[in-house]
């Protein structure tokens, strides 16, 4: 037969070659990007736990909860806190502090009004407090070697904070992480995206 008979024939055997296989290949692609995305996503959370562990451990950061309303209209209830531990000597009258008072079970976040030195501890420092909602300061002061300063909150964060933390939350998080790595590494079968015939095979006009 002829090379245009031979050319007819084949385009008859593969009736798809003129994008039939398109669709599948645009499926297979956005599944890609989206694995990508995700991947590269769970590899920026993963850098910034990393990097809030260091700056918990090294540089003194923490957060802390607000579950009254003493220091409204400033910080309201409910708020979440970015806060910072220094050394007594650095704290300074006007600050936000969180401050933990010996015999006392959770510490107290309040307005420095009154810094003195500790005559019995040489880095200590007598702090009295109070409240920015309170009419009155803390029934006693605080002595303490150190401080830690709030540099900023978040109203309403305290929910977001309890929702990441929650059992539920941990979970799923671990089975997602699971799931996407799994995903990831997932071996997949290749697809061809020509239809040339392959190595060794052979094709005939009829």
């Amino acid at each position: 037969m002829s090379r245009v008979a031979e050319i007819r024939g084949t385009h008859r055997e593969h009736p798809h070659a003129h994008g039939g296989s398109r669709h599948p290949r645009r499926l297979a692609s956005v599944a890609t990007r989206i694995r990508d995305a995700a991947l590269a996503l769970a590899g920026l959370a993963g850098l910034a736990a990393i990097a809030w562990g260091i700056a918990t451990v090294f540089f003194g950061f923490s957060l802390v909860t607000f579950a009254t309303g003493s220091m409204a209209p400033t910080i309201p209830t409910g708020s979440l806190a970015l806060v910072r531990e220094v050394p007594a000597s650095e704290l300074e009258v006007g600050q936000v502090v969180t401050l933990q008072r010996g015999g006392e079970r959770l510490p107290i976040t309040h307005r420095i009004i009154a810094i003195e030195p500790d005559p019995n501890v040489p880095t200590g420092r007598i702090v009295s407090m109070q409240g920015d909602a309170n009419t009155i300061p803390d029934l006693f002061p605080y002595h303490v070697k150190t401080g830690k300063v709030v540099l900023g909150s978040i109203a309403g964060g305290q929910a977001i904070s309890d929702a990441i933390g929650s059992p539920i939350t941990l979970v799923a998080v671990t089975l997602g992480a699971g799931a996407l790595v799994l995903w990831a590494f997932w071996p997949r079968i290749p697809t061809s995206s020509t239809t040339e015939p392959r190595r060794g095979e052979r094709r005939y006009a009829r």
